[in-house]
């Protein structure tokens, strides 16, 4: 499995648990999802033209930094009033770096690479969607008016050259300053989930 197809499968993943994570929460009306079926698991997702297309440029980014192995995790955090809420969701890409090329003398050392017709993706991609709205159920409901934002995590080098690539100028990205603040008061972090599969770990960090 080269670089670019477990690309495409780690963004369409991320596409995916954005979708959920936002729907679970209730942070939209129910009516701007639609049920559709996703590596054959039924998800729901946003058929909203300003969702998706704020979506879309997040994925599309996160595409071009993961291609360079700049990326190193993103992060989905729920804010209200412009003061970020106790609840943020990391994905934690870093872990992926280790499955790509691969060389072929090592490739019987790892199952997930023999996941050809990805029949243990789907269903590690079901059972985490299915544990993750179980676990995230007990939360509180998020306040009227609450708002999401997605960040990526990358070097200030990777940063610099992003920003001055006129492919993206149409979606301008800025330094988040916000999350040296929150680092610096972490006092939970929940495991989620992990698909083994494409080396994906999701946690929930609770500021």
């Amino acid at each position: 499995m080269n670089s670019e197809d477990l690309t495409d499968i780690l963004i369409e993943a991320l596409e995916v648990f954005v979708n959920h994570i936002i729907y679970v929460r209730g942070l939209y009306p129910e009516q701007i999802f639609k049920k559709r079926r996703v590596y054959n698991v039924p998800v729901y997702v946003s058929i909203f033209p300003s969702l998706n297309s704020y979506i879309l440029n997040v994925l599309k980014a996160a595409r071009s930094l993961q291609q360079q192995g700049e990326l190193e995790c993103v992060l989905l955090q729920f804010y209200h009033d412009e003061v970020p809420l106790n609840e943020c969701y990391k994905f934690d890409i870093k872990q992926l770096q280790q499955f790509i090329d691969v060389p072929e003398r090592e490739e019987a050392e790892l199952p997930m690479l023999h996941d050809r017709f990805l029949i243990d993706f789907e269903q590690e991609l079901r059972s985490s969607l299915y544990k993750l709205a179980e676990r995230l159920k007990p939360l509180e409901k998020l306040p009227k008016g609450a708002k999401f934002k997605v960040s990526l995590n990358t070097t200030q080098e990777a940063f610099v050259k992003f920003s001055h690539n006129p492919y993206y100028q149409d979606f301008p990205w800025l330094c988040d300053h916000l999350k040296l603040e929150q680092e610096k008061r972490v006092i939970s972090l929940l495991p989620l989930t992990h698909l083994y599969s494409i080396g994906l770990i999701l946690n929930l960090e609770i500021f």
